[in-house]
């Protein structure tokens, strides 16, 4: 349910994040290093000033937990991957889903994004990878040979 903020140097824990009502799955640090985006059992992504402490956005949209939870290159969008089979792109500016990946038949467990932004890699439950184009939301590549 929390997050704390760690100073490599000292060891010392100097914040803790607290907004989630169930455990968090994961992190993701934005280019900027002054946010993070935590995804949750909630259902629910948080957006979060790392200097302040205080929760600045919350993306609400899943009907699962969140399991994973990767920044873009450039800091525009958040992209999630959830218990409920899906992927979903966020617009971290508005906090809107502005894209639903479905493809997967087992829960989305990992999710990764390409350095020029316009790929996202899922790794599911259902023992493949899938490459998704995010401008058309479409699942260009089926990985499969996991087990």
């Amino acid at each position: 349910e929390t997050l704390k903020v760690w100073d490599v140097e000292t060891g010392e824990c100097v914040a803790t994040l607290e907004g989630h009502s169930d455990g968090v799955f994961d992190v993701a640090v934005f280019p900027d290093g002054r946010r993070v985006v935590s995804g949750s059992e909630d259902e629910t992504l948080k957006v979060w000033d790392v200097e302040t402490g205080e929760c600045v956005a919350t993306l609400e949209g899943h009907s699962d937990g969140v399991f994973d939870v990767a920044v873009f290159p450039d800091g525009r969008r958040v992209v999630s991957a959830s218990q409920d089979n899906t992927l979903k792109v966020w617009d971290v500016a508005t906090g809107k889903c502005v894209a639903t990946l479905e493809g997967h038949s087992g829960e989305v467990k990992c999710v990764a994004v390409s350095p020029d932004g316009r790929r996202v890699v899922s790794g599911s439950e259902d023992e493949t990878l899938k490459v998704w184009d995010v401008e058309t939301g479409k699942c260009v590549a089926t990985l499969e040979g996991h087990s």
